[in-house]
C-alpha cells in the first residue's frame, strides 16, 4: 500500500443530504443505502458536516429527534483531501484527528465538490487485498 493513493482505494460516490433535512429523512437514507454516516451539505454544496449512526442515536436519546434537522445533530468541519494524496498519508490524517472517514473532493476547476469516501473499511479491505 505503499505506492497507493487515495483515488485507488476510495469509493466513488458521495451519499449526502441538506443540512435543513429533518433528522428522520436523514435516519432513513443510512438505512436505504447501509451506510454508517452521512455528509451534510450547505446551500451552495459544500460539505459543512456529517452524521454518523452515533450522532443519530445521541440525538434519539436527547429526545424530540423527529423535529429535528441534520445541521442540528451534525458533526461539523468535515476532513476532505484529494483523490491525489499517498494513501498512507490519508490514513495517518484519519489517525491524528480522530476520524473513521474522509472526504475526497475534486480539486482543479471544481475544488470542493465531493466525489467519493474513504473509510477505515476501505482502508482495511485493501489491506486485505494487497495480502493476498
Amino acid at each position: 500500500m505503499s505506492d497507493k493513493l487515495v483515488r485507488d482505494v476510495m469509493h466513488r460516490g458521495v451519499i449526502t443530504c441538506w443540512a435543513d433535512e429533518p433528522l428522520i429523512d436523514v435516519a432513513r437514507r443510512l438505512r436505504e443505502y447501509s451506510i454508517n454516516a452521512i455528509f451534510v451539505l450547505d446551500d451552495s454544496g459544500r460539505a459543512e458536516g456529517v452524521i454518523s449512526q452515533v450522532d443519530l442515536a445521541r440525538a434519539y436519546v436527547q429526545g424530540n429527534w423527529q423535529h429535528r434537522t441534520a445541521e442540528e445533530v451534525m458533526t461539523p468541519n468535515v476532513v476532505t483531501v484529494t483523490g491525489d494524496l499517498p494513501l498512507r498519508a490519508a490514513i495517518q490524517m484519519m489517525l491524528d484527528k480522530g476520524v473513521r472517514r474522509l472526504l475526497i473532493v475534486q480539486g482543479g476547476r471544481t475544488p470542493n465538490r465531493p466525489v467519493g469516501v474513504l473509510s477505515l473499511s476501505d482502508v482495511v479491505a485493501a489491506m486485505c487485498a494487497e495480502a493476498g
